[in-house]
């Protein structure tokens, strides 16, 4: 099977063929947007994106980004090209009224940038891919920053390689588990953990038994972020750690390799928690700029989307370990839905 590239400004190919995604391994580039980040700034409202023109599905099992800095964060999903219409590269998120969860629905999540990541790469197990539907459009919701004193001009690039059809065992569907709850104690280490139960959610949407085997998974937090785990709970094997991401600013995409079967597991769900070192004097909550973010998002096998949230006011103080680590748990409440895996796409051009 040979591979080839396909950089979408250019339309070249291997040699003179373009590449057909739906009988080989194709890489599809592009110089998203370059923009400007002026020095001490900070901004969520910045959107940008990169119209794939793709006549057929594509099924994505790595993506690759890029940059010359400017970046805190930013979420990708991909949308039908006839939805938050603007020109490619980076727009007003407001102009089009862009929203995530719209977006997922519409289309899906792809991937998520590590925090105040240069260049990564994240690649799925093997077997494993996320489609995007036909004529489709792929936006990224962008957290810029520069704490410099000098201006930064950066270029997004981004890299898709997918497989074709036949090569895809398991199609992936997307979720995400935010701990919004969040209060870091003054000069103290702070636990914040919360538990999602996926059976019942299955079972309002599926009839049959219960399917959901864990790929990959990213955590999100900032620089007073310690650790993000993850855990299997309910059945024989509670409390098992699927994942574990200690310290900041290293590649925070986890391909679960072997995938986990929470079904075979006995497990009803997973259990997020994570940890913090506040050594400032006043308390850390949610937000951007000096406080902090819980987040992790997930992609498995099965045949539901989730969100699960645990919102504020809803989280409460369950004591201190041994180690003096002040110990939070909130309650995960979970929007499900069935997740499609044959949606359509745009109208293209």
């Amino acid at each position: 099977m040979r591979a080839c590239v396909l950089t979408i400004a250019v339309l070249a190919g291997c040699g003179s063929d373009p590449c057909d995604p739906t009988q080989e391994a194709c890489t599809f580039e592009s110089a998203v947007s370059t923009i400007d980040v002026p020095a001490g700034s900070e901004d969520e409202t910045t959107c940008q994106s990169w119209t794939l023109n793709n006549p057929t599905e594509l099924w994505v099992h790595s993506v690759t980004q890029r940059n010359d800095g400017g970046y805190h964060h930013a979420n990708w999903f991909f949308v039908p090209d006839d939805q938050f219409v603007q020109p490619d590269g980076a727009w007003p998120c407001a102009a089009a009224n862009f929203d995530e969860l719209v977006a997922a629905l519409a289309g899906g999540f792809l991937f998520a940038l590590s925090t105040q990541s240069l260049e990564e790469t994240q690649t799925l197990p093997a077997g494993a891919a996320i489609r995007i539907p036909p004529y489709s459009r792929i936006i990224g919701a962008s957290h810029l920053l520069n704490a410099t004193e000098f201006p930064i001009t950066s270029t997004m690039r981004l890299q898709i390689d997918t497989v074709p059809p036949p090569e895809v065992a398991a199609k992936l569907a997307p979720a995400r588990i935010t701990y919004h709850d969040l209060h870091l104690d003054p000069d103290a280490r702070s636990a914040f953990t919360t538990e999602c139960l996926l059976d019942d959610q299955y079972a309002k949407w599926v009839q049959g038994p219960f399917h959901y085997t864990l790929y990959f998974v990213l955590v999100h937090y900032h620089s007073l972020g310690l650790y993000q785990q993850l855990e299997i709970a309910g059945g024989p094997r509670d409390g098992e750690v699927i994942m574990r991401h200690d310290g900041y600013g290293d590649n925070a995409g986890h391909a679960i390799d072997p995938p986990l079967d929470l079904a075979a597991a006995g497990a009803r769900g997973v259990r997020l928690t994570c940890g913090y070192q506040n050594p400032r004097s006043s308390a850390v909550g949610w937000g951007i700029g000096d406080q902090e973010m819980c987040v992790m998002a997930l992609q498995a096998a099965t045949e539901i989307g989730w969100d699960g949230l645990v919102a504020d006011g809803t989280g409460t103080k369950t004591g201190v370990a041994p180690d003096g680590e002040v110990r939070y748990q909130g309650a995960c409440g979970i929007n499900s839905f069935p997740w499609d895996f044959t949606k359509e796409g745009g109208k293209g051009h």
